[in-house]
């Protein structure tokens, strides 16, 4: 009789235990023909908090996903802990090499996450896990980013093992590594293993192969422009890159907001929060705001909203999608059961054309206008809406100072800025 492939001996995941930082959150169990359960562990329920408020029971019954089509069948906050584009592509890389050509296509929900392990953003971690490796040593940004560019290109079937380790968490579509920097951002290690004195986590985003090489430097002038039109965004770097061919490469990087030092702190993007699908437009910006109240019961936090939904509508950042948009929450130091939500800082902030109008529409609207703002925002009494407004078009107009002082050819510069002054006569 012949030897079956190796992927019909695929054993599929049947229950994962979920925890944060060495304590149990709860277990992930999936019945046939019913659906995958989570069941909140006691001692969570008596210590802990409810890990997604507004869709999830904090009580000790077993519970079905809010919606169990969005994320097939996983609630949201464990849904977050996975990848979509370039993480899933390097995962799926894994278990065909692993297992045979076509495992990828068998695999639950719960295989995923044990592949995963401890790996994912935000806070959770599952056992047991798929596997045990953890990368030594030093690591190279610029091999890398290699790799990706030969995975990217169709060039490889395998898949650089520190790459695959480095760059399977994150969402989004283009490369990215997940690493240990050094203050001077010229040392990484792995973020996965006990992270040096000195060092913090960052995200390391590489171009697409039909990107242009300023594609980082680009982004990150963005993010400038963003901070002087007062919307928070996480602390960023540009790393500078020799590479063999005599190229030089710079690509951004994002200080990890769902780390602090060595803890993980519970994050959850609006897609998760709302099983609201990020490859559809399913979020209108008044959701946005409403959200933010409702969760953060902050006005400081609308502000903040607020802020970044100008800033999106006046950069033509139409990828502003539901995943592009994350809550953290941190427990509380004085009480159980309560837990305190805030908007994370703002991050994928750049020029792209997505859909051909917004991802999260304006009152219904995929293209916005000063007066559109104005109505969304006209509930929050104390937000001061022009005011954002017109600090925004002054940050964006500023636009060939910020391109001059990261080396940015103005023509790249040119072609983006004459949209904007299109979509500003709006304002």
């Amino acid at each position: 009789m012949s030897e079956l492939p190796r992927y019909q001996k695929f054993k599929p995941t049947e229950a994962l235990v979920v925890s944060k930082e060495g304590v149990i959150v709860g277990e992930l169990l999936k019945v046939d023909g019913k659906g995958i359960y989570f069941t909140y562990d006691k001692s969570w329920l008596a210590k802990g908090f409810n890990l997604s408020p507004i869709t999830m029971k904090f009580d000790a019954l077993p519970q079905l996903a809010a919606h169990v089509r969005t994320f097939n069948g996983l609630h949201g906050p464990f849904a977050d802990s996975l990848p979509d584009g370039w993480g899933l592509l390097l995962m799926n890389r894994f278990f065909n090499a692993t297992f045979g050509d076509g495992t990828a296509r068998a695999i639950t929900m719960l295989d995923r996450l044990a592949y995963m392990g401890e790996r994912g953003m935000g806070a959770f971690e599952y056992h047991p896990k798929t596997e045990n490796e953890v990368l030594a040593g030093p690591l190279d940004i610029a091999e890398l980013f290699r790799a990706s560019q030969e995975i990217w290109e169709g060039e490889t079937t395998e898949v650089l093992t520190k790459l695959r380790l480095a760059g399977g968490s994150p969402g989004g579509a283009r490369p990215k590594a997940v690493v240990a920097l050094s203050a001077d951002g010229k040392h990484a290690v792995s973020a996965f293993a006990k992270t040096p004195s000195g060092y913090d986590h960052w995200m390391v985003k590489y171009r697409a192969t039909d990107e242009p090489i300023e594609t980082g430097a680009i982004e990150y002038a963005y993010a400038e422009m963003a901070r002087d039109a007062g919307v928070i965004v996480a602390e960023s770097k540009l790393l500078t890159q020799a590479m063999p061919n005599g190229n030089v490469e710079r690509f951004f990087a994002s200080k990890r907001f769902d780390r602090e030092a060595s803890k993980k702190i519970h994050m959850m993007t609006v897609s998760a929060l709302m099983y609201a699908d990020f490859r559809a437009p399913t979020m209108d910006y008044s959701d946005m705001l409403k959200l933010t109240h409702v969760l953060t019961n902050s006005a400081v936090e609308v502000e903040k909203m607020a802020r970044l939904m100008i800033f999106n509508a006046l950069s033509h950042n139409f990828d502003d999608h539901t995943k592009n948009f994350a809550f953290l929450c941190k427990e509380s130091l004085h009480a159980s059961h309560e837990a305190t939500w805030t908007l994370a800082p703002a991050y994928d902030l750049t020029y792209a054309e997505a859909r051909g109008e917004h991802s999260t529409t304006f009152a219904g609207h995929g293209k916005p206008t000063r007066r559109i703002i104005n109505q969304i925002c006209k509930d929050y009494r104390f937000l001061k809406t022009n005011d954002y407004i017109d600090q925004t078009l002054a940050a964006l107009n500023n636009w060939q100072n910020q391109f001059s002082r990261y080396q940015i050819p103005q023509n790249l510069g040119a072609s983006i800025f004459r949209v904007l002054q299109e979509i500003h006569k709006y304002f």
